[in-house]
């Protein structure tokens, strides 16, 4: 079965070929602690294509509540309107899987464990519960904080931990296998947030012809975003 870009292959096309530093660059602290997040807080990014590089539009999230450890955004993209929920520490409530659908989980993916730092590493089990059908996956997070990397976005440049997620979205049916995806999001400090996303995702498909290797595998999208502005502090 084909599988989804090694983690080389990955970094190769995000443009951080090779194995990143792990101690962190002058003026950073070995261990980021968790971003103060603030109700009016908005980041804009932009969207394309990663294997076109063609543009997708803009992406504009905007803190409209933060209360205990609950925060709530609004998320704008060409003129559509959603809502995502997230903890204090930016792990998912609330949100869509890369290229699946919208999905509450229990307990919330951990997408940014804080604190961070080069070499950490977890495993997570959560269920993701489709609200408009009541299906419930079982979806598994294996993470990996990779190390340092200076990233170039139309933002600016910034020091930012590689932070990386491999998972297996339980939500195989049928002949549909369930859907391997791969995250990669750089976290800067400065910024308070994430400058940078790669997503991809695909699934293998037992109904489709075998080719001469049998590969079955359907791709499902690669997904870049790169900061344009970030909250003022």
């Amino acid at each position: 079965m084909k599988r989804l870009l090694s983690l080389a292959a990955l970094l190769l096309s995000a443009g951080c070929a090779g194995s990143l530093p792990q101690n962190p660059p002058a003026g950073m602290p070995a261990q980021v602690g968790a971003p103060e997040i603030r109700t009016g807080d908005e980041w804009k990014y932009s969207l394309h294509d990663g294997y076109t590089k063609l543009s997708r539009g803009t992406l504009d999230y905007r803190v409209t509540a933060v209360d205990g450890d609950a925060v709530t955004v609004q998320l704008r993209r060409e003129g559509h309107e959603s809502t995502q929920r997230y903890t204090r520490d930016w792990n998912w409530r609330e949100r869509p899987m890369t290229n699946l659908q919208n999905f509450r989980y229990d307990p919330p993916y951990p997408a940014l464990p804080f604190p961070l730092e080069a070499g950490k590493t977890w495993r997570a089990i959560v269920k993701a519960t489709d609200p408009a059908t009541g299906r419930v996956n079982r979806v598994r997070i294996d993470g990996k904080v990779l190390g340092w990397d200076r990233v170039k976005v139309p933002a600016g440049e910034f020091d930012a931990l590689a932070v990386e997620r491999v998972v297996y979205a339980g939500n195989q049916d049928g002949f549909l296998d369930e859907e391997h995806i791969t995250e990669v999001d750089w976290y800067s400090p400065d910024a308070g947030g994430i400058v940078k996303h790669s997503s991809r995702s695909g699934h293998r498909d037992s109904s489709r012809a075998c080719d001469r290797f049998c590969n079955q595998w359907v791709d499902g999208g690669w997904n870049v975003a790169e900061l344009l502005s970030r909250p003022k502090r």
